[in-house]
């Protein structure tokens, strides 16, 4: 559903610089592994990035005068113990914690035992899973105090200043509170000059290099960081869930973007950035702009995108390439147009061909994204898209299996089309929750096999 847009500056919402004595933690909890229920063992080659939500969380409040700490306890790789043992040094006021939905239990542990540890603590959960799940999410949790649905900068903000000065939270947009019945407030428009957001606080991490490192899939030198330098998507897949950022499309200006990737190297010697927008090459005139930054000041940046065929410009793919472009990473989704129809992804099998076949010609890495055990999934459908990423000139392909994700359109009608599993400690894309009628389990994990196998031990791939 689209909210509509905020053009208000920031500085016109009264927030007061100088607040002293005023903490705030942010928590990115760990992921644990064993909700794979032994599916897949995966513990050994987890990647992990900087959480950019949180990072561009702790800069706007920290714009306005709270000290805030960042505790990454997935990187760092925290027991319980320890977090509880790093929030009673700190002695916040306030902490926030974000999920995806494989994450809430962890973040809700957390929370119960900061409780424990100081009841005074005022706890609020923000994030994709709670932006879908407000009302469920809080009365399973109840040592959530609150929490906070959509983008957070703004709603955190005004929630801390209204906590600060003891003032009713009732008013808060996009707030969900608790008095006698738990409480959603109506949503806040997005905000659409993300300009005005400062740069994401890199400097509240533990040491890049040290901590984190993305899959090798996604990058071209060791001093590599993942990026969102926009939000927001114009398209209308069944399986997506928008609710965070929304239906639209909002992005920061090339020269901010080049400006932090300019901070970056200066301040951590990073070099190859990988852009996780949806639709990172969904502006072509920013998308232009940026390449000819990079070119006519020969900055030595390399990067990698993703993209959505139906906005992928061929004839863009030189111009990119030249610009420090080494990987475009496609979502293709299914190799069959019945399947890729029913998922409304605006694109054509043909489409899909042309625009690899451009990366390809323009000297670059192309990888593919698949999706199986889709709705209406057949055995001919699934062996169509193995076909069909085998026939594409791809340089890597992946798949996960099907999960309709809280908030998306198919969570909601997932058990029309086969057996749906909703446990949320289940949504990680390896765990099979969606079992499409006409298919078991064993097929589904057969047909993976199927596809690993023939795509990657073809000598050329080799």
């Amino acid at each position: 559903k689209e909210i509509g847009y905020d053009n208000s500056l920031m500085g016109d919402y009264g927030f007061e610089k100088g607040v002293k004595d005023f903490r705030v933690m942010l928590i990115n909890p760990p992921v644990s592994f064993d909700c794979f229920y032994g599916e897949w063992d995966l513990s050994d080659v987890k990647s992990s990035s900087p959480p950019i939500g949180i990072l561009s969380l702790a800069s706007t409040i920290r714009k306005y005068g709270y000290e805030v700490k960042i505790l990454d306890a997935h990187a760092e790789g925290l027991t319980m113990e320890q977090i509880v043992e790093e929030v009673d040094l700190f002695r916040p006021q306030v902490v926030g914690l974000t999920a995806m939905t494989v994450m809430i239990s962890a973040s809700a542990q957390i929370a119960e035992n900061i409780k424990k540890s100081n009841p005074e603590i005022i706890t609020i959960i923000g994030g994709v899973h709670v932006t879908a799940e407000p009302i469920e999410t809080l009365k399973r949790y109840p040592q959530f105090d609150y929490a906070v649905v959509g983008e957070g900068e703004i709603v955190f903000t005004e929630f801390l200043e209204k906590i600060r000065k003891l003032e009713d939270l009732s008013s808060i947009q996009s707030l969900v509170w608790r008095k006698d019945t738990i409480n959603a407030n109506p949503r806040r428009a997005f905000f659409k000059s993300l300009d005005e957001f400062p740069p994401p606080a890199f400097d509240l991490v533990p040491e890049l290099f040290n901590h984190y490192r993305l899959s090798v899939f996604g990058t071209k030198k060791f001093r590599s960081v993942g990026l969102v330098t926009s939000r927001g998507c114009s398209g209308k897949c069944t399986f997506c869930d928008l609710g965070v950022v929304g239906r639209g499309f909002r992005y920061h200006s090339a020269q901010y973007l080049i400006g932090l990737m300019k901070d970056l190297y200066t301040n951590y010697g990073v070099s190859d950035f990988l852009f996780y927008d949806d639709l990172f090459v969904g502006s072509r005139p920013r998308l232009k702009e940026i390449c000819e930054i990079n070119i006519n000041g020969q900055l030595p940046f390399t990067w990698s995108c993703c993209a959505r065929a139906d906005f992928l410009h061929p004839d863009m793919m030189d111009l990119m390439h030249k610009a420090g472009c080494w990987m475009v990473e496609v979502g293709i989704e299914s190799g069959c147009q019945r399947i890729i129809d029913s998922m409304r992804k605006n694109v054509t099998k043909e489409r899909i061909a042309e625009c690899v076949n451009s990366i390809q010609k323009a000297g670059m890495i192309s990888k593919g994204n698949f999706i199986f055990g889709n709705p209406g999934e057949t055995h001919d459908s699934i062996m169509e898209s193995i076909d069909f990423a085998c026939g594409l000139r791809l340089n890597y392909a992946q798949h996960t299996f099907l999960q309709p994700l809280p908030g998306s359109e198919l969570y909601e009608t997932a058990s029309k089309y086969g057996s749906f599993d909703p446990s949320w400690d289940r949504f990680n894309t390896f765990s099979i929750n969606f079992i499409p009628h006409g298919f078991t389990r064993d097929d589904l994990v057969a047909y993976s096999k199927i596809f690993w196998r023939k795509f990657y031990l073809r000598p050329h791939i080799m």
